[in-house]
């Protein structure tokens, strides 16, 4: 509606003109992934993949020598002494052998990431960045089951169970038991780097939603 105002000049009310929003920038969910990390956590990463391998490089070499073996002498029947040795090794325990296994392919693992991402161009990065993502969290998991299967036993070892009926047996080999135990802390620490590992990579992505 259009009015006039007499005070020596004549205006008339106009609508402003309406201005569209600037279209929005279309955001490609897929292609979040395909790209290549920044510098910063390429050091970061590598950093973090140097300190891991490591860890586990020294986890496995402790847990694989990890055996002590006890002799206890006993009187038999007739009164002569005999001799018993008992032998407690890493090998003998499946959850054991499976704590090294995963260390070592942890260890191999690290070692040829950190290669690849320094031989690797930044556009080639941009195709394996999400793959390696992935395995960077199945990695993960896999050490903290490992560290859990190997404590368990540790626990076994050093307290016994005695509704099974298992004895404790760190007290006779307190060597073992403590070879055992640095294995475990040692992996427990890669494995901290492998969770900073992969909570580094979820903020960078979220930052490029």
């Amino acid at each position: 509606m259009d009015y006039q105002l007499k005070t020596g000049s004549e205006f008339s009310s106009v609508d402003p003109p309406v201005v569209a929003p600037p279209p929005a920038r279309p955001l490609h969910i897929d292609s979040v992934g395909r790209l290549p990390p920044s510098r910063s956590m390429r050091i970061i990463g590598n950093v973090l993949r140097c300190v891991a391998a490591v860890l586990t490089f020294v986890a496995a070499i402790v847990m694989g020598t990890a055996a002590q073996t006890k002799r206890v002498v006993v009187l038999d029947d007739s009164g002569s002494p005999v001799t018993l040795a008992g032998t407690a090794k890493s090998h003998y325990s499946s959850a054991l052998v499976y704590f090294i296994v995963i260390n070592v392919l942890t260890l191999v693992y690290s070692l040829a990431t950190i290669i690849l991402y320094q031989a690797s161009k930044k556009a080639a990065m941009a195709g394996i960045y999400l793959p390696l993502t992935i395995t960077d969290l199945l990695t993960m998991i896999f050490l903290v089951s490992c560290n859990g299967a190997a404590s368990a036993i540790s626990v076994i070892a050093e307290n016994g169970n005695r509704h099974f009926g298992w004895d404790k047996i760190c007290v006779s080999v307190r060597r073992y038991c403590a070879q055992v135990a640095v294995a475990i802390s040692l992996s427990m620490f890669a494995t901290v780097a492998y969770v900073l590992l992969v909570l580094l990579t979820i903020i960078a992505l979220h930052k490029r939603l």
